[in-house]
């Protein structure tokens, strides 16, 4: 009988977004971008879904046979619920709404603030299929955003 590695185990630690420098600066030296590249096409490196260029941080430790981490190498930004928003929708449609401006310069993603992102695209997708054009999807967005500001201003819950 064979047993599983407790390696391959989740540890219960949260799960980050991360870019490719952080999971490439666990190694010394840094593995080379080309070695980085083929293990994401091995499958040893997970993407994080619908966000190009980030990975899943402590999957892809664990399926390197590396420790999982508590928390990444750097500290994660708290994002505002615009900034959420904006992300949900780039997961909706990345050609129509681009990808906010903060997420060209982050490093790593809150697995939280991911998963508020993906509710949010799955609250919108259906109405935004329905819309003839890029216009009436970009005015979509900018009524939602402005609705959330309104509540958040009157104290209450925004959620997207």
């Amino acid at each position: 009988m064979s047993r599983s590695s407790t390696r391959n185990e989740p540890s219960g630690y949260p799960e980050y977004g991360v870019n490719a420098e952080i999971i490439r600066r666990f190694f010394d030296p840094p593995l080379a971008s080309s070695t980085f590249y083929d293990l994401v096409s091995k499958g040893k490196v997970t993407p994080l879904p619908g966000i190009r260029g980030f990975y899943k941080l402590n999957d892809s430790l664990r399926r390197l046979g590396l420790r999982e981490v508590a928390k990444p190498p750097q500290d994660v930004p708290k994002r505002s619920t615009e900034d959420i928003i904006r992300l949900g929708f780039h997961l909706i449609d990345p050609g129509v709404f681009t990808a906010p401006t903060w997420l060209l310069l982050a490093e790593v993603i809150d697995a939280a603030d991911y998963h508020h992102a993906e509710q949010v695209a799955a609250r919108h997708s259906a109405q935004l299929a329905e819309l003839e054009n890029d216009q009436l999807k970009t005015n979509y967005l900018q009524g939602v955003l402005n609705i959330t500001a309104i509540m958040e201003e009157d104290g209450q819950e925004a959620t997207g």
